[in-house]
């Protein structure tokens, strides 16, 4: 019987849903279809008010939990009107729902990703599998990131150790070297900042090629206060999200250095921001890795990664295509296996990745009637 499953993304970058129908096999996965489809407007908006006004109503937050697995829903039977499978072929869906809170700090550590699963389940009639983070919360780990798992079952090598870069949102990265457990951890902001003062100041959704950001000049003053932030001295596990890295951090940091610079000096900043704590995070691990494979929307940004080669000169960098899948699909199929672990009764946690007492099976199942 063929494994096939799916697997939904929705990002910190809030802009829509990646939906991959991935087949796996003991070779490893093949994507058979892949679709983005933006968030609609009003959607769009309800989201970005749960993440920047937290303070919400109870059926605020009821109503949109149950819009987006709707949303999500939608997309799913989309991607299947234009591929060669039927529902009744698929094993299951994973998916990600979207993360409106995450306080991965104990005391009362929790996190919450909405998008009502029964909902996907019932409007699909696909066995749906969600809320992958809580058990390992539950067991005292940090909930993420959930990536280093899948990157060392997809991208490892017995000979070669790599490093993973997943730049979304939030940037994390995933130690792989062999005969050596598993390390990773949430670098600091990725995407987020850059593409919120775009948006801010251009109106665009994110800053194409980082092309704007090539327009500014880095200030020194400001990239100096960002990156005093106590995140980045903190030591892993560590995890973070938009309730700590968002524009009024960002705002508040430059009211700190008392300067009004230009907009484009701002962007050119943080982009050197993004880049040089991946590659500070990447030294800090000793990991010595001959090969970084990067993945996520960041990928896209050729400014951005062009400042990370010049800041890792000696080792090679290289776009997750060339391991078989893009970039902008890494994390939808790694919701797939996620799915697919649970399913067969598998681990999907890495205790030295989130801190937790022990690995388990992540994610709740909630059956559908095909």
């Amino acid at each position: 019987m063929r494994e096939l499953y799916i697997g939904g993304m929705s990002g910190t970058s809030q802009d829509g849903v990646d939906v991959v129908l991935v087949e796996f096999s003991a070779a490893g996965s093949n994507i058979h279809q892949a679709t983005t489809t933006p968030y609609t407007g009003k959607l769009g908006k309800r989201i970005k008010n749960l993440i920047t006004q937290p303070q919400v109503t109870l059926q605020e937050l009821g109503e949109v939990n149950v819009a987006i697995g709707k949303f999500f829903g939608q997309c799913i039977l989309k991607l299947l009107e234009t591929s060669d499978f039927g529902a009744h072929e698929i094993t299951a869906i994973g998916h990600s729902g979207h993360t409106v809170y995450h306080k991965p700090e104990k005391p009362d550590a929790f996190t919450m990703q909405i998008g009502d699963s029964s909902t996907i389940a019932a409007n699909t009639g696909i066995t749906t599998v969600g809320n992958f983070r809580n058990m390992d919360m539950a067991f005292g780990g940090q909930g993420a990131p959930l990536a280093p798992a899948f990157h060392e079952w997809c991208f490892s090598d017995t000979k070669e150790s790599r490093i993973v870069v997943n730049i979304g949102g939030i940037a994390n990265i995933s130690v792989l070297q062999p005969k050596l457990p598993l390390l990773g951890f949430d670098t600091g902001p990725g995407n987020t900042l850059l593409d919120n003062w775009t948006h801010r100041c251009t109106g665009k959704s994110f800053d194409h090629n980082g092309d704007w950001s090539k327009t500014g000049q880095i200030n020194k003053p400001l990239l100096l206060a960002l990156k005093k932030d106590k995140y980045f001295e903190r030591s892993p596990p560590k995890s973070t999200g938009l309730e700590h890295f968002n524009l009024a951090w960002l705002e508040g940091e430059l009211r700190e250095i008392n300067r009004t610079l230009p907009d484009e000096d701002v962007q050119a900043t943080l982009t050197e921001l993004t880049a040089e704590t991946i590659a500070e995070a990447i030294v800090s691990t000793n990991g010595d890795p001959q090969r970084i494979i990067l993945c996520g929307g960041g990928v896209l940004n050729t400014a951005l990664v062009e400042r990370l080669s010049e800041l890792l000169p000696s080792i090679e960098l290289e776009s997750s295509a060339e391991c078989g899948i893009g970039p902008e699909w890494v994390e939808a199929v790694m919701f797939a296996w996620l799915a697919r672990a649970r399913l067969k009764g598998r681990s999907g946690n890495a205790p030295t990745v989130t801190g937790a007492r022990q690995v388990t099976p992540l994610g709740g199942v909630y059956f559908g009637a095909t």
